[in-house]
């Protein structure tokens, strides 16, 4: 790939992009769920709560009403048919109030207040009497009041002395039919009542609560405790919680230790929360209007932990946390896969190395991997490999790894360089391969190749071509390098000592030795990718080559007899710094090439001490 193509600077593995971006999604898609999931969940148990609320307040209204309208409707009746006659109350109106306190046992005693200051009354167990009254008087206050209120009402609780327990008075004005006000009728009920019918309510770990204005209690299961009642009295007819005993509700009326939030807003029903002794409770109230303007609280407490809404609060949370567990079950899981994809791409990018480095010798050949794409890409990575290993035979590997330093975006382009050519021939080979069958002459080029090979190699050189028994290498190219020239003449010194070593080796063997002509040539050359776009070979084209090849061929002239024959151009000799061992053989005329060029030889045997060059 190009050296220009721009790179990202920071890299992840693939294991932190998929705990990244696949576990992330994840987790954002599971923790969308958990809250979608808790959110209407938590509204659920806040309907649940609402219902119940809604029902067990509905029931305690139901029960005031029970007791307060009749008494209300009972006043109004026996106050028009009594009144208007004048006192004293008529045998008729005795027993049509008998008759209601009958029907409604929870009315104690009803009374008529005329408005010249004349009372009488009679209780539910037939008891009649009679008094004057005065304007200051409670009796006259109750006329004055409900002639300015002009409706039915509930008056504010009174503590009677004579019944030992404090009392409600339902009240009604009555007007005659001209309009003039006659007096007050008044119905005596007991909040105690209400409270026996509340003991009767089984609320686990709470108890239900009746308040007036004041927040003090009208109804609760405790006030049917006698001792409770006797704390009552005319300066106090009620009780707050703290004086009724019950911590629970005390704390849940105190602003400083108690929440409050909306339950339902068409109702006005509220939650308080609080917590006494480590437990934590909850209360639902509402106020509701009872006669006139008449506004008690109803509600109920008990411990939260016994709700339906704890319970699914409980539920949800168990769901949530049992989806955490999932979550990190499903990151675990994805993390083993990960490190599966993980360990073949990495098998592959470390073998994807070796191979450009081109060591193919290093590669390991890749395992097969149970994910089919995986498998596939190993198998088409070792035949690939292999294919490599085969095709590197025909490719030099110093050279294809120079190239790849020396690419461009388009490819090798042809460059002038200065490089010196060194071209190699066996002498007499033609008569070689006439005397040998063709087997034992290829593999005598194979030897003869491989020593070839390995001097050029050891060098840095870059084998050209093959040509029969030729060898054309060449220095200074792709990269460039500043002794090419004394380099091909060190490769040409150790071509001489491997291939005389070789000789003996094939003298004791019985076979004929080899002799060798080498020429070599320094020049301007073009080089780079030359051919046709299906098939292109990275050469050199110039008059060094032609010069060399010649300087090869005249060996035969210069020395004929030698077993190894080396001829220099000048120019060569120049760019190596004219070593000792080059000699002069003078001006020669090449075959297809205008003028004389100077040669020298090199000369094989160590130079001698003091030895110069003839240059």
């Amino acid at each position: 790939m190009p050296d220009t193509l721009k790179r990202p600077g920071h890299k992840i593995t693939i294991r932190t992009l998929l705990l990244r971006d696949i576990g992330g999604l994840f987790l954002i898609a599971l923790g969308a769920v958990l809250a979608v999931t808790l959110y209407f969940g938590n509204q659920g148990g806040q309907a649940v709560m609402r219902e119940n609320a809604n029902g067990t307040i509905g029931a305690i209204k139901k029960t005031l009403s029970g007791h307060f309208n009749p008494a209300l409707k009972a006043a109004e009746m026996v106050g028009r048919r009594a009144m208007p006659a004048g006192p004293p109350m008529s045998a008729t109106v005795q027993e049509m109030a008998k008759t209601a306190m009958y029907l409604h046992p929870h009315i104690r005693a009803m009374a008529l207040i005329w408005d010249g200051g004349h009372m009488e009354w009679i209780a539910s167990d037939g008891t009649t009497g009679s008094r004057a009254t005065s304007a200051g008087s409670v009796e006259g206050k109750a006329v004055a009041e409900a002639r300015l209120i002009g409706g039915s009402y509930l008056a504010a609780p009174i503590y009677s002395e004579d019944a030992g327990l404090t009392l409600l008075s339902a009240r009604s004005p009555v007007f005659d039919d001209e309009g003039h006000y006659l007096g007050v009728a008044a119905a005596a009920i007991s909040p105690l009542d209400i409270s026996v019918f509340l003991r009767d309510v089984e609320i686990d770990g709470g108890a239900v609560f009746v308040l007036d204005e004041n927040d003090r209690l009208l109804a609760h299961p405790f006030l049917t405790d006698s001792s409770l009642q006797a704390l009552m009295s005319r300066e106090k007819p009620l009780l707050n919680a703290t004086e009724l005993g019950d911590p629970v509700l005390a704390a849940l009326l105190d602003p400083k230790q108690r929440e409050t939030g909306t339950l339902d807003e068409n109702t006005g029903a509220e939650f308080w929360t609080a917590t006494v002794g480590g437990t934590e409770y909850v209360a639902l109230a509402q106020r509701v209007a009872v006669a006139h303007d008449n506004l008690y609280t109803v509600g109920v407490y008990l411990d939260l932990a016994a709700t339906s809404y704890a319970d699914m609060v409980r539920y949800l949370t168990y769901g949530a946390v049992a989806g955490l567990l999932v979550m990190g079950l499903a990151m675990l899981r994805l993390r083993q896969l990960a490190e599966r994809i993980r360990q073949p791409v990495t098998e592959l990018a470390s073998a994807s190395s070796a191979v450009a480095r081109l060591d193919l010798e290093t590669v390991p050949e890749i395992g097969g991997n149970p994910v089919r794409e995986f498998d596939e890409a190993a198998g088409a990575f070792n035949a690939m490999i292999a294919g490599l290993t085969q095709f590197r035979v025909y490719v030099p590997r110093s050279l294809v790894m120079a190239i790849m330093q020396e690419r461009e975006i388009r490819g090798v382009s042809s460059v002038e360089r200065e490089i010196t050519v060194l071209f190699t021939d066996i002498v007499g080979f033609t008569g070689i391969t006439q005397k040998y069958p063709p087997d034992q002459v290829v593999a005598l080029l194979n030897e003869h190749f491989t020593l070839m090979s390995r001097a050029i190699a050891a060098e840095g050189g870059n084998i050209d071509k093959y040509t029969g028994d030729s060898v054309m290498a060449f220095w200074g190219a792709p990269a460039a390098r500043p002794d090419h020239a004394a380099a091909c003449l060190r490769t040409a010194r150790q071509i001489a000592g491997l291939v005389r070593a070789d000789n003996l080796k094939r003298i004791e063997r019985g076979l004929e030795p080899i002799h060798i002509r080498i020429g070599i040539a320094t020049g301007p050359a073009i080089v780079g990718n030359i051919g046709a776009p299906d098939r292109i070979n990275y050469t050199i084209i110039g008059d060094a080559v032609n010069v060399a090849n010649r300087l090869e061929q005249l060996g035969k002239q210069v020395a004929p007899d030698a077993d190894v024959c080396v001829l220099v151009a000048s120019e060569t000799a120049a760019s190596s710094g004219a070593p000792a061992d080059l000699a002069d053989v003078g001006l020669f005329e090449l075959r297809g090439r205008t003028g004389a060029v100077q040669v020298f030889r090199l000369g094989l045997e160590p130079a001698k001490a003091g030895q110069t060059s003839p240059l």
